[in-house]
Parts: C-alpha cells; sequence; structure tokens
C-alpha cells in the first residue's frame, strides 16, 4: 500500500500527445503514456474529496496497510506500479488492501465448484454475476447439463441480474436489497397500466425514463399540478413541489417477483442452502487451497490459481464420491415423488367414491 502511486489527468497525457504531434522538442523524463490515466466522471472525484476530508487528521506518519489513513487511497486517483491490475478492495470492518475479486459458483447437491473466475476487486459482486452465469452456461451446455436456479447473496442483487436470468429462463433466488420498497405509502400501482394513484384518486402516469448519476435507467411518475394545486393534502404530500412526483427503477416488476420469491417458503429454504454449500468451500479454499495470498502478479496469473485451487478442492470431492450413496439418495427422492403423486390421487379420487 505504501508503493501507491497517483494517476496521471487524462488531459495532460493528451496535451503531450498534441505537443509530439505538432513536432515540439522531445519531453524528457519517464514516459508519461505508460501511467494509467484518471478515469473517472468529475463528480465522482468530487464525491471521493468530500468523503476524503472528512477523514483527514493531522497525523505525519505514511500511508501503511495497518493505518486509518489508508482510506484516503481510492481506486479513482492510486494504482499499484508494481501490480496494475491490483485494486484496493474496500470492506466495512475490514483494511483495505490490494486484492483481486473471485467469483464462483458452487454446485448445491454435491458441493462441486463449477465455475470460477478473478475479476478486478474494484467491481461489485452484482457486476460479476452476468460473466459467471453466461460462462456457467456454456460450460453446462457442452456437457449436455442444465441450469435451472441460481442461488446467490444480497450482493448480487440488481435490477439488470434480476432482468438478465429472467431473459435465459433461469429462475433467481437473489434477496433484494433492503433499500428496497415493494409498496409506497398512501400510492397504489396499477401493472397493467404501469401507474400510480394516491389517496386523494389522482392518477401519476408514467412520464419519462431518466438516468441516474451511475447511468441505471429509472422511470418517473409524477401527477398533474391542475391535480395537486386545490388537493388538501398537499401540505404533506408535496409542499415544495407543484405537484407529487415518484421515480422508480425501470426495473420494478422483476424486483416485485425477486421480492415476492424471496418471502416465500422456498425462498427461506434456498437462502439456508447458500449459506451451508458457498460459504464453507470459500472458507476452504482461503485456508487450505492457497486462496488467501498468491505469489503471483496479474489477474491472468491470480485467475490460474483460482483455477488450480477449484481443481485440487474437485479431486479431493470426487476421490470421496460414492455411486451407491448417490443412488441411495436419487431412489429416496424418487420414493418420496411417488407417495405425493399417489396421495394426490387419492385426494381427486375420494369425492368421486
Amino acid at each position: 500500500m505504501e508503493s501507491l502511486e497517483l494517476k496521471v489527468p487524462v488531459n495532460s497525457i493528451r496535451a503531450h500527445l498534441a505537443l509530439v504531434a505538432d513536432g515540439g522538442p522531445d519531453v524528457k523524463g519517464g514516459d508519461e503514456s505508460t501511467v494509467p490515466s484518471i478515469t473517472a466522471e468529475p463528480y465522482q472525484l468530487r464525491q471521493l474529496k468530500r468523503y476524503q476530508d472528512r477523514l483527514k487528521d493531522h497525523r505525519t506518519y505514511g500511508i501503511a496497510s495497518n493505518h486509518e489513513k489508508t482510506e484516503l487511497l481510492s481506486n479513482k486517483t492510486h494504482y499499484s506500479p508494481h501490480d496494475p491490475d491490483a485494486r484496493i478492495s474496500i470492506k466495512p470492518g475490514k483494511l483495505r488492501k490490494l486484492n483481486y475479486h473471485c467469483s464462483m459458483a458452487v454446485d448445491t447437491a454435491e458441493g462441486v465448484i463449477s465455475h470460477i473466475q478473478a475479476n478486478y476487486a474494484d467491481k461489485r459482486d452484482s457486476q460479476c454475476l452476468p460473466g459467471l452465469v453466461s460462462a456457467l452456461q456454456d460450460r453446462f451446455t457442452k456437457n449436455e447439463l442444465k441450469v435451472t436456479d441460481i442461488v446467490a447473496d444480497a450482493g448480487y442483487s440488481n435490477g439488470y441480474n434480476y432482468h438478465f436470468l429472467e431473459q435465459r429462463d433461469l429462475i433467481g433466488w437473489i434477496p433484494v436489497f433492503g433499500m428496497y420498497k415493494p409498496e409506497i405509502a398512501g400510492f397504489n400501482y396499477d401493472r397493467r397500466a404501469d401507474s400510480f394513484t394516491c389517496s386523494a384518486g389522482k392518477l401519476l402516469p408514467v412520464r419519462a425514463t431518466e438516468y441516474n448519476s451511475e447511468g441505471k435507467r429509472l422511470k418517473a411518475y409524477w401527477a398533474s399540478r391542475k391535480d395537486c394545486k386545490p388537493c388538501p393534502l398537499k401540505s404533506t404530500c408535496c409542499p415544495n413541489t407543484g405537484s407529487r412526483r415518484i421515480v422508480r427503477t425501470a426495473y420494478d416488476n422483476e424486483y416485485h417477483r425477486a421480492y415476492r420469491r424471496q418471502h416465500s417458503t422456498t425462498g427461506k429454504r434456498m437462502k439456508k442452502l447458500r449459506q451451508g454449500t458457498v460459504e464453507p468451500v470459500f472458507g476452504s479454499l482461503t485456508q487450505y487451497y492457497g486462496l488467501n495470498k498468491i505469489a503471483v502478479l496479474g489477474i491472468d496469473g491470480a485467475h490460474k490459481n483460482m483455477v488450480m485451487a477449484a481443481i485440487a478442492f474437485n479431486i479431493k470431492k470426487y476421490m470421496k464420491f460414492s455411486i451407491g450413496r448417490t443412488a441411495q439418495k436419487a431412489l429416496q427422492r424418487v420414493k418420496i415423488g411417488l407417495i405425493g403423486a399417489i396421495c394426490d390421487h387419492i385426494r381427486v379420487a375420494v369425492p368421486n367414491f
């Protein structure tokens, strides 16, 4: 962490290239084109500066991984010259370090790793899901297998991910992020008409499609000023605006279906299944298969380490695999299915006796 260096602004590189193109004098010193440039948007840098200003203190010692001042470092402004692919990972309650992100899929029946990949550590879990699922489905298709359900934690909750899984005919058992509210107090939503109705009976139809600072698509609903101005509830509903306005995600229907699955009996069972399947595998890889720290540079080397660790883990699983025990479990499931079918037949047949 002490070796991190500042990225150069994009404008300085452009000015340097323009100077060379014009036949100007050669610039002495290091090759600036090899230094990563700042690609963050200006508003992101302003937000980062305000955040860092709140954390600054008067300490004078250097920035190290065991110092609180490490919080002043960001991937938007710093990079590692020793390993440019490494990223500063940020997790609540943990010190900031240079890491790689490991994404993994585990079969819930036998605990076998079916896919593993390395990503940059500054990516969110939700950003890694589409690539992971695509690679997983391709591998399963080549082996004449089919993926039907995807179980993941709330870190993978994303409107695009829910839409992505539905487009691929997959059932996503992913808990909805805690900030999502399925209903708005005092407003009824008509999904067929895609509009809201307030408690005074006024209509709020969808008016426009907007985008937030992160580029996420939103749908804006608002009522007419003619309806809100004489309304007796305006002082409490929208006192500072001409009409009531509601902004929802464009994937609200997908969120709602995921929310219903999450609170169903099967959803609660899937949550326990994920906790008992994926978490122990991650723990084994980091504690016993060398993925706590890797001794290579670059994301390609990190990916090879993850693949080799997964191979070693799966070989150990295969050595413990018992065909007889698996066949016995399958036979038991078939018997339970037959008993259920017979009971359903009896329930239907009894009224006809």
